[in-house]
């Protein structure tokens, strides 16, 4: 019987192929996605200012915000052009998702730029991002509206400043969810499921 001489590769060869199988692991690790938020739980107390909704209708805050129902907040601009459209566009799959079949749950996006955005101009920004009824966008005065910024540390002094932020508390709760960064509308729903487990 003919045996065939199998022949070894060469340790070079050998070498070399086990750093390719490294480097092709570690790449493969670093090309895992990372969160792009970070989350945290605050005591936040809402401010009694006044505010003015989308149609109009002027009111306070509190009145708002403290219904004993779950609510979503995020803080925007009409005239932004760079993280607030893509925040609200984010919210509005959200909203599509659990909002319109959840009328309890009520989403609020409040302005910080009220010299620009005033309820018309708030109305026709909803009407974009096809809010129905439970989707309040609330403008006011300046100061105000400062006060509510400062009440989420929110408050970044000019405008372009500002970060993407959503908060976000169950109903009859006095803890909030803050959620910062470019959170996408699986994980704002994710979040949003799991604030029963929240400290209340």
């Amino acid at each position: 019987m003919h045996i065939t001489d199998i022949k070894c590769p060469h340790p070079l060869v050998i070498a070399i192929a086990l750093l390719l199988f490294a480097t092709s692991t570690t790449i493969k690790a670093e090309a895992i996605p990372q969160p792009s938020y970070s989350r945290s739980i605050h005591g936040y107390k809402v401010p009694s200012v006044d505010v003015v909704t989308q149609d109009g209708r002027k009111t306070q805050l509190s009145v708002v915000l403290d219904q004993g129902s779950p609510v979503i907040v995020n803080f925007i601009f009409t005239t932004c052009n760079t993280i607030c459209p893509i925040m609200t566009a984010i919210l509005s799959k959200v909203y599509e998702s659990i909002g319109s079949s959840s009328p309890n749950l009520r989403f609020v996006s409040i302005s910080i730029d009220p010299e620009h955005d005033t309820p018309a101009t708030l109305a026709e920004y909803a009407k974009k991002f096809k809010a129905g009824s439970n989707w309040q966008f609330l403008t006011g005065d300046l100061a105000e509206l400062q006060l509510i910024q400062r009440a989420f540390d929110a408050y970044r002094g000019d405008k372009m400043n500002h970060t993407s932020l959503t908060l976000m508390r169950a109903a009859n709760s006095s803890s909030w969810v803050r959620i910062e960064g470019t959170a996408n509308a699986h994980d704002l729903i994710s979040e949003f499921n799991s604030l029963g487990t929240v400290s209340r």
